[in-house]
């Protein structure tokens, strides 16, 4: 069986954090609307281009708590498109002061252990995406290619010193020869955590080395040592330590489509996942306008045409902004 997954954990006032992407903190309505938007595009677009997948829903809150948001009932829209929900709590949180932002970013590492305790068979796959990725293409090379390799990992184009989250590849290399007891002989890879793919006999190999690696950065936080602050430093040492593991790279991008930063290529636009960290609240939200409206004529469209890849049409989003303003009510009129 093909598994397709995303989560979303709905943090309380006393668990919130920052999120620099949305620009709030975490426990707000606001905040967790634009994730259940994410939510509902990703989907829409995966169960219509993998009918044959399972999909799964992993959150911290029951289905019959899920929110309506713009009018679109996110339990009974999931309900309808034969999503699984699956509800686990966050054992895998940071504590209060370990690293200012995703405090419940290794919520990954609760939802790798519930896989493994459910009766499925070892031929199965499982690809775990962050909620801001669109899917708009088949999955079964993809699937075929898991199953081959076992792992696939998606590698950053990152400098030695270039910070990511906190710590650099350079100091990877000393938490790693700290944790080894020997040095890995250059700076470590950094892989990027909206992706997870792996089959079920890995997964089981991670959940075996995941809780004391854990351990060990508790230790090194209350120490005031340098640690993996997310969990994407966390899963690049654990592929580390598996040591053998496919590539994802022309299957997934992370892409970004902000006039700040733009790094799309027209030849983005032939993969089947784009990760859109800087769509949250621009061309996801807007097809998730159309979702909630009844309207699904733009599945069938250029969908890299309302996110920007390769490239934006532009009146997409001045028709939706001007429908939302006075200046479209007053020519209405």
């Amino acid at each position: 069986m093909d598994y397709v997954c995303t989560w979303i954990y709905l943090d309380s006032p006393e668990e919130s954090s920052e999120y620099p992407q949305v620009g709030k903190r975490s426990h707000l309505s606001d905040f967790q609307k634009v994730y259940w938007r994410c939510v509902a595009v990703f989907f829409a677009l995966s169960k219509k281009n993998n009918p044959q997948a399972r999909h799964i829903l992993y959150s911290n809150q029951r289905a019959e708590d899920f929110p309506i948001v713009d009018g679109l009932n996110l339990q009974t829209f999931l309900q309808e498109k034969n999503v699984d929900i699956v509800t686990i709590p966050l054992t895998w949180q940071t504590p209060e002061g370990y690293f200012g932002k995703w405090r419940n970013q290794f919520y990954i590492f609760d939802i790798l252990q519930f896989i493994e305790s459910q009766e499925i068979s070892d031929q199965s796959a499982f690809l775990i995406l962050d909620s801001d990725c669109v899917i708009h293409a088949s999955l079964e090379p993809l699937f075929t290619e898991i199953r081959q390799q076992g792992l696939l990992v998606l590698p950053m184009p990152y400098g030695e010193d270039y910070d990511i989250n906190g710590i650099t590849r350079n100091d990877m290399r000393r938490i790693y020869t700290d944790l080894d007891g020997t040095d890995p002989g250059a700076s470590p890879l950094y892989y990027g955590g909206e992706v997870f793919a792996a089959t079920l006999p890995v997964i089981r190999r991670i959940n075996k080395i995941a809780p004391e690696i854990w351990k060990k950065m508790l230790e090194r936080h209350h120490n005031g040592q340098s640690k993996f602050n997310e969990e994407a430093h966390f899963l690049s040492y654990c592929y580390h330590k598996m040591g053998r593991f496919g590539l994802l790279e022309r299957f997934i991008k992370r892409i970004w489509t902000s006039a700040k930063y733009n790094n799309v290529q027209p030849e983005d636009a032939q993969l089947p996942i784009w990760h859109l960290p800087s769509e949250k609240t621009g061309g996801i939200a807007l097809l998730f306008k159309y979702i909630a409206s009844g309207d699904t004529r733009w599945m069938g469209s250029d969908l890299g045409g309302y996110v920007g890849v390769p490239k934006r049409k532009k009146y997409l989003d001045v028709k939706h902004f001007l429908k939302h303003t006075w200046v479209y009510r007053l020519l209405s009129n």
